[in-house]
């Protein structure tokens, strides 16, 4: 005698609701940096050009990288901002210190700018040069920032004060 294999209709049901549950479940924001055209709003684009930039620099904001951080229990996106260039010979933005990184944050009707300063983006392999930490200040995430200095590399956790991003401690690490 064959059996014949039936699937119950509530069977087939749970199953495509469950795949349209993973599916659609809200994801973490994106990690890492992607093209600012691609990620910021266009007033952030125009808010970025009107704190930053000069009519002398012909540097389109869009073609900077962009970080759109949102971590659980983050409010607001916090939009940080690596001004160099991709695939452009001349980074206007870029001098001996390093590159402007900026960070801007919803603000009624545009854009606040809480983090403006120069980094050297160029860190040990395995090292991130802006980590953001589950850790919340004011709404916002602290930031890892790891740099080389004088006395070896170092990490500068910034905290969001209700204005603007600041540093709250320098660790120096050793034995790397």
């Amino acid at each position: 005698m064959k059996r014949v294999l039936r699937v119950k209709p509530l069977l087939v049901w749970l199953v495509i609701l469950l795949a349209l549950a993973i599916w659609l479940w809200p994801r973490p924001s994106q990690t890492g940096w992607q093209s600012a055209q691609e990620v910021a709003p266009l007033a952030l684009l125009s808010q970025m050009m009107q704190d930053n930039l000069s009519p002398t620099f012909p540097v389109d904001p869009g073609q900077m990288q962009m970080w759109k951080v949102q971590v659980a229990g983050q409010r607001q996106p916090l939009y940080l901002v690596d001004s160099r260039v991709e695939g452009s010979e001349t980074q206007p933005l870029c001098g001996a210190i390093g590159c402007a990184f900026f960070g801007y944050i919803p603000h009624d009707i545009g854009f606040h700018r809480v983090l403006a300063t120069y980094l050297n983006p160029h860190v040990s392999p395995g090292r991130d040069l802006i980590e953001p930490t589950t850790t919340m200040e004011h709404g916002f995430p602290l930031l890892v920032v790891t740099q080389l200095g004088n006395e070896g590399l170092q990490q500068y956790t910034l905290g969001f004060n209700g204005e603007v991003y600041e540093i709250q401690q320098i660790d120096t690490l050793t034995g790397l």
